[in-house]
């Protein structure tokens, strides 16, 4: 049996639910845990209850990032990186404390190259695809945003780099189910297994690796 966990999750004061409610609404959907990780500095409370704790962190330059991945590494279980920003992505997959480099398509490409790519491999770091394009985004802006997902995707199968794949849920309404997310990321060119990895073992490697049972 799979051990799903959808590891993008945004809750209060960021989001417009509880961790709790968010957390029920998941397990109903399937998902056996998790992980939620507000970006800085929305930090949520989170009750004792299996939740994963976790940040996604942006920021403006790479010594920007540097202070709070320190910061926030030893506080948090899952650390994510909010790309977009070519420095940004580079410094995040140099950086073996760096947990998952999501959204690194947010600039005016792609984001990720051969480079980043073999980085984050060597670093053991996962490349994070948000799926909540699909009902966030309309029109040019999403099928923009697809094709660079499905480019980066490309290059991780390429060079066997992690993938996690995540609702980014803002509130219990953007939750998906595993199944409807697998669905989903077959049209960003995952394959069946490809996707399973991505909401099972790949972010319950990260999550058992640093140290949260």
């Amino acid at each position: 049996m799979r051990y799903y966990i959808d590891i993008g999750v945004h809750a209060f004061p960021e989001g417009a639910d509880t961790p709790q409610r968010l957390d029920l609404t998941a397990r109903r959907l399937g998902f056996h845990s998790i992980a939620i990780t507000n970006h800085t500095p929305f930090l949520a409370e989170l009750p004792d209850c299996g939740i994963v704790s976790g940040v996604e962190i942006k920021a403006q330059n790479v010594g920007e990032l540097k202070k709070k991945i320190a910061l926030y590494r030893r506080t948090v279980t899952v650390l994510n990186v909010h790309g977009g920003n070519d420095k940004i992505n580079r410094a995040a997959c140099r950086d073996e404390r760096v947990d998952v480099l999501m959204h690194p398509e947010h600039g005016r490409h792609n984001g990720l190259n051969q480079v980043t790519a073999k980085l984050a491999k060597r670093n053991g770091i996962a490349i994070g695809f948000s799926l909540s394009y699909f009902w966030k985004t309309y029109g040019i802006r999403r099928a923009r945003l697809l094709a660079f997902q499905r480019k980066n995707i490309a290059l991780c199968k390429k060079f066997d780099t992690k993938i996690v794949i995540t609702s980014d849920a803002c509130s219990h309404y953007d939750l998906r189910a595993p199944r409807e997310l697998k669905a989903l990321a077959k049209l960003t060119l995952l394959e069946d297994d490809e996707a399973e990895a991505a909401l099972s073992s790949v972010p319950l490697d990260i999550v058992q690796r640093r140290g949260q049972r």
